[in-house]
């Protein structure tokens, strides 16, 4: 068995507060301790691994190039003990990640948060957009399921995707309008031929890609072409007329759905519930 040598916690702690803030004196004041403890668990970290970690005048320290690397590694270490200390304490059921795709979170979930907020006041929602992996656990994902993806055990449905063609009132032609495709939806006007059963010849059809649904939808409502959305993104523009569906819009069998790692939280309950709600609130297209 891996036994590890007995680590100068408190030095370590003191250094890297002092490497993170850049001056000895933040550290003092972050820790509530005095500026000579923290020099002195400094040097005592110095002398244990035979290497200086500051370098010039003692009132304007800098980091040496080891100091850097054990900075940046300590306050990586420390960010993780403390996010894992805070999933498995009970002061973290005030805290609600929420993992789900940038656009839906924009234009669909941040409009109406206000309202769980209002429900559920005592809970800070915190969401992550990106594809990369999130630093601490999700409490809840939404996420978009394709039509031949099985459902998990953990996922709830929230709703069946319809899509549509869209384009702004103020386009004259609308029969050669530049096509706006998504890259992270690069087959939707594909599905959409399939749909309507209207195979669409692209020749001299300008097409204009940008990498989110939230751009494409800008690009539509200012007129630069048309674009096959999802109805839950665009219905208030809808509805205002500010962009036109001439043909509708149709199940495409994607599915959005709520899932939960880790079940029986009260807190991801109490989400999943207000989610639920909210989509059932939600208008159906015209």
């Amino acid at each position: 068995m891996k036994r590890r040598r007995n680590l100068p916690v408190a030095a370590l702690r003191a250094f890297e507060a002092a490497a993170r803030h850049g001056q000895l004196t933040a550290a003092a004041e972050e820790l509530a301790v005095t500026h000579g403890a923290v020099s002195r668990h400094v040097s005592y970290l110095e002398a244990d691994i035979g290497t200086p970690l500051f370098e010039g005048p003692r009132n304007r320290p800098r980091l040496t190039a080891e100091g850097r690397v054990l900075g940046f590694a300590l306050t990586a270490a420390f960010d993780q003990i403390e996010d894992a200390l805070r999933i498995i304490a009970k002061g973290d059921d005030t805290i609600l990640d929420v993992a789900c795709l940038s656009t839906f979170a924009m234009r669909w979930l941040i409009p109406r948060l206000h309202d769980f907020a209002a429900q559920y006041p005592r809970y800070d929602v915190r969401l992550a957009t990106d594809d990369r992996p999130p630093r601490t656990q999700i409490d809840v994902q939404i996420l978009v399921v394709p039509p031949d993806a099985p459902a998990q055990e953990n996922d709830t449905l929230l709703f069946h995707e319809k899509i549509g063609l869209v384009f702004a009132p103020t386009v004259i032609e609308a029969d050669n309008l530049p096509r706006l495709e998504t890259r992270t939806r690069s087959q939707i006007w594909q599905d959409w031929s399939r749909l309507t059963r209207v195979q669409r010849q692209n020749q001299g059809v300008a097409i204009r890609t940008f990498d989110h649904y939230h751009l494409t939808i800008e690009a539509a409502l200012n007129g630069l072409g048309a674009a096959i959305v999802p109805w839950h993104l665009i219905a208030e523009e809808v509805m205002r007329g500010r962009l036109l569906a001439p043909h509708g819009f149709l199940d495409s069998s994607y599915r959005y759905v709520v899932r939960v790692d880790r079940p029986g939280r009260r807190k991801a309950e109490h989400f999943v519930a207000w989610l639920r709600q909210a989509v059932a609130a939600f208008p159906p297209p015209p």
